[in-house]
């Protein structure tokens, strides 16, 4: 095999095994996932709670490749118990980022969208100390 084949091989796998990875949703409050559309927006959830807790922490949102003209947009959180509610988010760079904290959460899916598209970026809560 050449040189160039051989390169062209490997990053090809591990896109495919970094794509695994990043669309495998977390089981603990501290979580993220990126959707990966690569012909449309590409969205990512973050978490920074602790472990195994229904607390999330701060819910970070972001669109990593927004048109250059978009300064703002607006991110829809879904929470596993059903309830949804929006916040803003701003142009960072080239990223346009919102952070919220939602407090407690039950056990489900907490997705992120940014209005105008229909791509959402999830992980999973696991609430393991019994309380929901």
């Amino acid at each position: 095999m050449t040189r160039s084949k051989l390169l062209r091989a490997l990053t090809v796998a591990g896109t495919i095994a970094l794509s695994a990875v990043a669309t495998t949703p977390a089981a603990h409050a501290a979580a993220s996932a990126c959707t990966h559309d690569w012909s449309g927006p590409q969205i990512c959830i973050k978490t920074d709670g602790q472990d195994g807790t229904p607390q999330p922490g701060t819910v970070t949102a972001t669109w990593t490749n927004p048109p250059k003209s978009r300064k703002s947009a607006t991110v829809y959180l879904y929470q596993p118990d059903g309830f949804s509610y929006s916040f803003k988010a701003k142009r960072s760079g080239g990223q346009i980022v919102g952070h919220t904290v939602p407090g407690l959460q039950s056990s489900g899916d907490l997705c992120v969208r940014f209005k105008g598209g229909s791509d959402k970026a999830c992980v999973e809560m696991i609430n393991r100390n019994g309380s929901f």
